[in-house]
């Protein structure tokens, strides 16, 4: 459960594009079928409420409340996803160093065509994902202890008290529940 977790998370707060939206209404319950009745519920409710918007309504909703909690409004973005804005409160600070400095030390480049920082919530969920996937426990206790769980919950409370659509609030209440009850400690996977 814990690296499909992950995975299901990381596309959730990467900049959604039409493929992800279409994922959301087309496939995306089913693949969330391992988490508890009430997470499920809670995304249900929200594909039901915009269930009457056509795909590009769709799209362009979660598109602009994207931009809205995490990249771009004035005054200033609510919830910025980088783990250094929460830790030492600059953007590309040392967390930010040493979060990239713990993808090379697995083996990841972070590639060229990426536009956005290593401290990004979505790049160390999929970091996460990748440590599990392959089995590196120690790796992904060690990053959990000294980075992902040092801010998330910050950031989580931060989208919570900040989306507008319901989507961002529901997955960033999801997540805080995750590393607060450290469920990432209970289940060791390969």
């Amino acid at each position: 459960m814990t690296k499909e977790f992950y995975r299901i998370s990381s596309l959730i707060f990467y900049r959604p594009d039409r493929e992800f939206a279409a994922y959301l209404r087309d496939g995306f319950l089913e693949d969330i079928k391992f988490l508890d009745s009430a997470v499920i519920d809670g995304f249900s409710t929200f594909l039901e409420e915009n269930r009457e918007k056509n795909e590009e309504e769709f799209y362009k909703m979660l598109a602009v409340e994207y931009t809205r909690l995490f990249t771009s409004a004035i005054p200033a973005v609510p919830c910025p996803p980088y783990e250094s804005v929460y830790r030492e409160d600059v953007i590309m600070g040392d967390s930010t160093l040493c979060a990239l400095e713990c993808y090379n030390k697995a083996g990841l480049k972070v590639i060229e065509k990426f536009h956005d920082l290593p401290d990004h919530v979505a790049v160390e969920l999929e970091f996460l994902y990748y440590l599990m996937n392959y089995g590196y426990t120690e790796a992904h206790d060690s990053f959990m202890e000294e980075h992902f769980s040092k801010w998330v919950p910050e950031f989580c409370d931060e989208v919570e008290k900040n989306d507008r659509i319901g989507f961002y609030r529901h997955a960033a209440k999801v997540l805080r529940e995750f590393v607060d009850k450290e469920e990432w400690k209970m289940v060791k996977e390969v």
